[in-house]
């Protein structure tokens, strides 16, 4: 799966996700999202099958959770 492709279901997901969460205040924080991530590997969930060319995929979907804004650094 290309990066954009991931991007996009990734970020579809995480708003799926995140609605189950009990999450206090108005946003997300980065342990927030470094427990998506774990459950995503932990489900061995196709989304994180993107070509990441040698970086941690953890640093790439963190990453594209700041930028889409979901969550606070």
């Amino acid at each position: 799966m290309k990066q954009k492709e991931a991007k996009h279901l990734l970020i579809q997901e995480w708003d799926s996700w995140i609605k189950k969460q009990p999450i206090k205040g108005d946003k997300a924080t980065g342990r927030d999202s470094l427990k998506f991530f774990f459950e995503l590997q932990d489900t061995r969930s196709r989304l994180l099958k993107f070509s990441s060319r040698g970086r941690d995929k953890w640093h790439i979907v963190h990453a594209w959770l700041l930028y889409e804004d979901r969550v606070s650094d």
